[in-house]
């Protein structure tokens, strides 16, 4: 059972980190709102690593293949939903007053924090990578035949996922805490520009 938690436990993490679009705004939604917002949307990923991971381990590569049939679509949705986040950022960063620029109070709204989560579920279960990651991995592991055993592995894989994106988290909230507002600004236009970049690669290519 040990040697089973630890295999997802790494697959999970060999998933999540890989620094992209979502430890991006993973980032960025740590240092604007708070570690809670940071804490949804690492949630929100885990799970859509975790649902793919359950795919995987009942044997339906069959669905991920459909579902990669399908790319067009599927990064039509990734890489627009990047795209339309980059722009809300850049948008609510030009709309600060000037000279200052001030971090939202931390958000403990459950609207908020249910839209962080479904927003990053969303865009990491339309990214096309993390079916082909998905099924690379798996395509190499021999996987335990019992359904518990699956559903162990299943655990490990959301649990080591999860693990990754509260470091993310609790990063954020550190940098928030520590570091100038006009730093906090510069960090999240970046973050904004490269989001926003990985979506129009995402489409382009």
């Amino acid at each position: 059972m040990l040697a089973l938690v630890i295999k997802g436990l790494m697959i999970g993490l060999a998933v999540a980190a890989p620094v992209g679009p979502m430890a991006l705004l993973c980032l960025k939604l740590s240092l604007e709102r708070g570690i809670m917002a940071g804490i949804a949307t690492g949630l929100g990923i885990a799970i859509a690593d975790m649902t793919y991971g359950i795919l995987a381990l009942l044997g339906l590569t069959a669905v991920m293949t459909l579902l990669l049939e399908h790319n067009d679509m599927i990064r039509s949705l990734g890489g627009g939903g990047l795209i339309i986040m980059a722009g809300f950022s850049v948008y609510k960063i030009l709309r600060a007053k000037p000279p200052t620029y001030a971090v939202e109070i931390e958000s403990k709204n459950p609207k908020g924090l249910f839209v962080a989560f479904s927003s990053a579920y969303a865009l990491t279960i339309t990214n096309p990578m993390t079916i082909l990651v998905f099924l690379a991995i798996f395509a190499g592991i021999n996987s335990d035949g019992s359904g518990d055993g699956r559903w162990i592995v299943a655990l490990g894989i959301f649990l080591g996922s999860l693990g990754w994106w509260l470091f993310i988290a609790l990063l954020g909230s550190i940098m928030r805490k520590h570091l100038p507002t006009s730093y906090i600004k510069a960090i999240n236009w970046i973050s904004a520009l490269i989001i926003g970049g990985f979506g129009f690669y995402i489409l382009a290519f």
